[in-house]
């Protein structure tokens, strides 16, 4: 390839790159703008609870237990899923900054290729492990 047509190619690769990234972190910031949105309300959560739940003395008990396991696991799973977004968007990052310098041949394929196939499989891996880690809820743990 010509020097004129690899550089076309890779600011073309660093363009797509570039709005790949960009629409990943607009997905980011939608989703964190709708969470500031819908609060969770704090202390008032078990006032009405207390009210709507039926008066029998067991429900009573162990509602503060519930609400609390409720609550764990949802920071749970949002601190899991900003940690594997955070890591996809930095894998995205790596990928273009890579493609680019192969293109250009700044790296030989010996150093590029294996680099690029350990952030695909690890973000691969990463995908498939997200999606098994669903924990019962509170009422079937002893079950």
């Amino acid at each position: 390839m010509s020097e004129n047509a690899t550089l076309w190619f890779s600011l073309l690769v660093a363009g797509l790159g570039v709005l790949a990234i960009a629409a990943i972190m607009f997905f980011g910031f939608v989703l964190t703008r709708q969470w500031l949105w819908r609060r969770v309300p704090g202390p008032d959560v078990l006032e009405w609870l207390f009210q709507h739940v039926p008066p029998d003395r067991r429900y009573s008990e162990q509602l503060p237990r519930c609400v609390a396991e409720a609550y764990a696991e949802h920071l749970q799973r949002r601190n899991e899923f900003w940690t594997t977004y955070g890591q996809v968007v930095i894998a995205a990052l790596i990928i273009v900054v890579l493609s680019i310098l192969l293109l250009t041949k700044a790296i030989a394929a010996e150093a590029g290729l294996p680099i690029l196939s350990g952030i695909s499989g690890f973000a691969i891996a990463k995908g498939v492990a997200a999606g098994r880690g669903i924990a019962p809820g509170p009422g079937r743990q002893g079950e």
